[in-house]
């Protein structure tokens, strides 16, 4: 645990250091105060991302590029060579099938049920069982269903033609974004703008919920709307560092104090 501790500040110094260096370049006055007090203000840093941060998925080119490459050895094959390339392609396209029937789930991609209000197209796996569905089933009982999992999305890819294959979705990349549009807005719980990533892709695109009046401040919701206001406030509490005071969590909260009253009369 010492270890793991000194390794961790070594890091977190490293860190400070380079970044430090980067804006000395630039302004060594204001850089020398914002590290007066050591790593401080780079932990401060790393927490406005996590708050500003947003996941996103970008389409694979890997699909695209197989594809056409695919088509096109289909259209040469009298050409010397072109069967034996043809013959590697459709052996990795059967490969990468099948690890994704196995593997490519919830678990692998990190996009779970949650983000599905921001459009992000959930994949399947199709060998990991859910937990009400193991039960009591021992070690070797789990296994032999996994074995005979695996051996079904197996055959099942085998029985796949070549232009099926070329067809077949590949996992998109998976990571994070720093949009300084939405960096910028602030949380309400009865926003006037959603955001959206048409296309499944890296581009945002910010939609109005409400008609907008020149110079209206736009927000957003940093967490669902649907709960209700004590769960709404202790989530940004706890996540945000701020209790709403947003004019739906007024309203709300106000209506709730009204009938505690009432009931307490």
């Amino acid at each position: 645990m010492l270890i793991f501790f000194a390794y961790t500040d070594g890091l977190i110094n490293e860190a400070a250091s380079l970044l430090k260096a980067a804006l000395d370049l630039q302004a060594p006055a204001e850089s020398a105060a914002l590290f007066a007090a050591g790593p401080a203000f780079l932990a401060e840093v790393m927490g406005l991302f996590e708050y500003n941060n947003i996941d996103v998925e970008v389409t694979s080119p890997l699909g695209q590029f197989f594809s056409a490459k695919g088509q096109a050895l289909l259209r040469r094959l009298e050409d010397p060579g072109v069967r034996p390339e043809l013959a590697l392609i459709e052996r990795l396209l059967r490969e990468k099938e099948w690890v994704m029937r196995c593997v490519w789930g919830e678990e692998t991609t990190g996009n779970f049920a949650v983000d599905g209000d921001l459009g992000v197209p959930l994949t399947l796996d199709g060998v990991s069982m859910m937990e009400e569905d193991i039960g009591d089933l021992g070690d070797a009982q789990v296994a032999r269903h996994g074995e005979s999992a695996m051996a079904q999305a197996r055959a099942d890819v085998e029985r796949m033609s070549f232009e099926q294959l070329l067809q077949a979705s590949w996992p998109a990349f998976h990571g994070t974004a720093l949009f300084i549009f939405v960096a910028r807005c602030n949380h309400s719980c009865a926003p006037h703008v959603k955001l959206l990533f048409p296309g499944n892709s890296a581009r945002l695109t910010a939609v109005a919920l409400t008609p907008l009046s020149v110079g209206e401040e736009l927000c957003i919701s940093y967490i669902r709307q649907d709960e209700n206001v004590q769960t709404r406030r202790k989530q940004l509490l706890e996540w945000y560092g701020f209790v709403c005071s947003c004019p739906r969590c007024c309203q709300e909260d106000s209506v709730a104090v009204r009938r505690t009253q009432k009931r307490l009369k």
